[in-house]
């Protein structure tokens, strides 16, 4: 068994802290919560213990501007650090990134608060990644959230989600829904019906996919004047790809609806953190892609040399941070890596992996650049490689099928 958490919660508002108490009764075996409402409380803490989890409203007497937030992120480099406010939300949490991992608005439920906190703990291997945290907090101008992403989060937040309400918002937006129907239309999704409608696109998506899918189309949607050698059409079919052939590996695995969802949600997604970079490192990213095509080095091993951070790492931080599931974070942490997954069975992360490469294999779309290569010594350590004849020939025939572009 492991050792007990030890979680820190701060509060001025002592009320507030005395109904934290009880909410958090049914896991005070399995952690030691601490409470502080003052400076004096506050600094004793973080000095005599380490904290895993440390939950704060920033506005506490004794404490300027940021003063109490540095004094968290130096004093206590290995706690996962939260924001809990009625004035942090999606819209503006990227203000704070420098300073947290998570962000939760007041007012709160008892099942929202344990519910981050545990999916914190399990993502700590990615929040305390060093260099991610370095490359998101050097970002000058981060990537915003698109209005139509934050009434989505509203709207299905809900309890009495409405479908027909969700397509009148994806339908107000001209650009969100034409891709969002290119999407489903794609030959991949073997629909033997034209989807001519958001609503029928939203039903056929999943509502996990939703939010995703609209910050990625969003992102894909972007256009820097700085010029680049960097294509965004070309990543963002390739993305597509990948997303379609990951689903279709979980699928013919016999995966449920949802795994296959997010799944398909981390392949659309897994470079993210590419387009990130490429746009707010544009000089350095000039050299990253220059390196590539002189030598036989991958994107991400360029980026970490030149960078000390990989699109990987940089994706996987922000989605984490934006709150969406562990399997898709995980999956684009791990999309070049899955030694680094902590289960061996198949999952999000294996298939996106796989796809990736087999992308790069069916299509190749730039002799420039090396290829993502399969971790093949892991997959047979874990049992896979067998596998790989079989999802090569689904994805293959896929892409024979796939008489229009995605």
């Amino acid at each position: 068994m492991g050792y007990s958490k030890n979680i820190l919660f701060i509060d001025r508002d002592t009320a507030q802290l005395e109904a934290l108490d009880k909410s958090m009764a049914s896991m005070k075996k399995r952690w030691q919560v601490y409470y502080a409402s003052t400076k004096e409380e506050i600094m004793d803490l973080l000095r005599t213990r380490p904290f895993d989890i440390i939950a704060m409203d920033f506005k506490i007497d004794g404490f300027k501007d940021d003063e109490l937030l540095e004094e968290i992120k130096n004093r206590q480099p290995g706690s996962i650090r939260f924001i809990i406010s009625e004035s942090i939300n999606s819209e503006n949490c990227l203000k704070f990134v420098k300073y947290a991992h998570q962000f939760i608005t007041k007012p709160y439920t008892e099942s929202e608060l344990l519910g981050k906190i545990k999916k914190g703990l399990r993502l700590k291997h990615v929040f305390l990644n060093e260099r991610a945290a370095k490359g998101i907090a050097s970002i000058e101008e981060l990537p915003t959230m698109p209005d139509l992403f934050v009434q989505l989060e509203r709207e299905l937040s809900k309890d009495d989600v409405m479908i027909s309400n969700i397509g009148k918002l994806i339908g107000e937006d001209m650009s969100m829904t034409a891709g969002l129907l290119k999407l489903v239309n794609s030959p991949f999704f073997g629909l033997y019906s034209r989807v001519t409608n958001p609503e029928q696109a939203v039903t056929l998506l999943g509502l996990d996919n939703l939010k995703g899918l609209v910050l990625g189309i969003h992102l894909f949607n972007l256009r820097e004047s700085k010029k680049i050698d960097f294509s965004i059409e070309k990543l963002g079919r390739h993305c597509q790809y990948t997303a379609l052939m990951a689903r279709a590996i979980i699928k013919a695995e016999g995966g449920s609806n949802e795994l296959a969802e997010h799944t398909f949600l981390a392949g659309f997604l897994h470079d993210i953190g590419k387009l990130v970079l490429s746009t707010s490192y544009t000089e350095e990213y000039s050299t990253i892609l220059s390196i590539v095509q002189e030598t036989d080095i991958t994107v991400q091993e360029a980026e970490k040399d030149i960078l000390g951070f990989t699109h990987a790492e940089v994706g996987a931080y922000l989605l984490a941070i934006w709150g969406f599931d562990e399997d898709v974070i995980e999956a684009i942490y791990c999309h070049h890596k899955p030694q680094r997954l902590g289960s061996i069975d198949l999952s999000p992360a294996v298939a996106v992996h796989v796809a990736n490469s087999f992308d790069h294999e069916l299509r190749v779309s730039n002799n420039d650049y090396t290829p993502h290569l399969l971790s093949a010594d892991w997959l047979e350590q874990n049992n896979f490689s067998a596998k790989l004849p079989e999802w090569l020939q689904i994805c293959a025939e896929m892409m024979e099928d796939a008489t229009d572009e995605v």
